[in-house]
């Protein structure tokens, strides 16, 4: 698996005038009076990290260190951090020990703003947080095989009350399908108007929710009948989804996962998946399994189990050989579409184009 960006420079330092966080979309001076900001600098920033062996992940200690210049003292200083109010400064208080034990992966926003003489200056930069975790290593054994439609190009797939939804992509090919396990019959099928190119596919009570690709727009179905029942965009590309507690969770072939409003289909927050070497970009089809997102990693045959709260890398499954090569053709493609069985506890995998799909039981590897 390839990491496209392994080298990691500390302090990373951005100064520039801030006012809305990475991770939350929130108006931080909703309500509040803002004094204009004077175009004369006064402060600045610079964060080091406490532990000069440290490679900067989670748990690492780091020092902000707030500069009086100008002959210019500040009267109190508010410090937030990742949308987050963590300490009022003092005048005199000129550092502040940041503690990332619980914090998230990836690129973390720091504001700090500094009250003096009846002005204020806002002043930001950022770390980058590492995993502060290596990643478990697992593998497979098949227990049961069914048989797939090879013409399918599985972008989503989900099982609920023993039959698959699927949803299926290419121009002018996409569709979604219901399909009995048993024989791989599709038994209802909605297709897709030619300009869209189907991709993640997820229930939410008596509804499927399906994305397209770079169209910026999903839509909602009725799931007994497949009628559309509505349309709704998005700001990313659509590549997988998944619904959980009252939340949709979105891919975009980034390392990032979005957490969007299942009402209006807003994104409320994101968050970045990373593990112990960096980021871990191209996620793909996802599946929630006992609390944990687990997604295809895009062109490979392997699956990230991901802790969605932190954006930790908890373990990598693969799947490498699981479809024989006595199956595979000219139009078979990369390993893509999870289903999880909560009732049964049973986990389905398959490929684009696959001709079988497989009911699997993950072991890990001994060390």
């Amino acid at each position: 698996m390839n990491h496209l960006n392994k080298t990691l420079i500390l302090p990373v330092l951005l100064f520039f005038s801030c006012s809305n966080g990475i991770k939350e979309n929130k108006n931080q001076n909703q309500g509040e009076t803002v004094q204009q900001q004077p175009q004369e600098k006064f402060f600045s920033l610079k964060i080091n990290n406490l532990d000069e062996n440290s490679l900067g992940k989670i748990s690492d200690k780091f020092l902000l260190e707030i500069s009086e210049e100008k002959n210019q003292k500040f009267d109190s200083a508010v410090v937030n951090i990742d949308g987050k109010k963590l300490a009022v400064l003092n005048s005199g208080e000129l550092s502040y020990t940041i503690d990332t034990k619980d914090f998230r992966c990836g690129i973390v926003p720091i504001t700090v703003q500094t009250f003096f003489g009846g002005k204020n200056e806002h002043l930001g930069a950022s770390i980058k947080l590492f995993s502060d975790i290596t990643p478990k290593h697992k593998t497979y054994k098949v227990l049961k095989t069914f048989n797939h439609d090879n013409q399918a190009y599985t972008q989503g797939l989900q099982y609920e009350d023993g039959y698959f939804y699927e949803s299926t992509g290419l121009k002018k090919k996409s569709s979604l399908r219901k399909v009995k396990p048993e024989t791989g019959e599709i038994l209802q099928s909605y297709i897709l108007e030619d300009e869209y190119f189907g991709e993640g596919l997820t229930i939410m009570g008596d509804k499927l929710i399906q994305l397209t690709w770079q169209n910026h727009k999903g839509f909602v179905y009725d799931k007994k009948t497949f009628e559309k029942l509505s349309e709704f965009n998005v700001s990313t590309e659509g590549w997988g989804l998944s619904y959980l507690n009252d939340t949709l969770i979105l891919t975009d072939g980034s390392e990032n996962i979005y957490f969007l409003n299942p009402d209006n289909f807003a994104s409320m927050k994101y968050v970045q998946v990373y593990d112990n070497l960096g980021p871990v970009k191209m996620l793909n089809e996802t599946e929630i399994i006992d609390g944990k997102l687990y997604a295809n990693i895009y062109q490979t045959d392997m699956i990230a189990e991901i802790d969605y709260h932190t954006g930790k890398v908890l373990s990598y499954i693969d799947l490498s050989n699981i479809l024989p090569q006595n199956f595979r053709t000219s139009e078979t493609d990369v390993l893509n579409g999870i289903a999880y069985d909560e009732k049964g506890g049973r986990l389905f995998v398959t490929g684009k184009n696959w001709s079988k799909l497989f009911q699997i039981q993950i072991i890990e590897q001994a060390k």
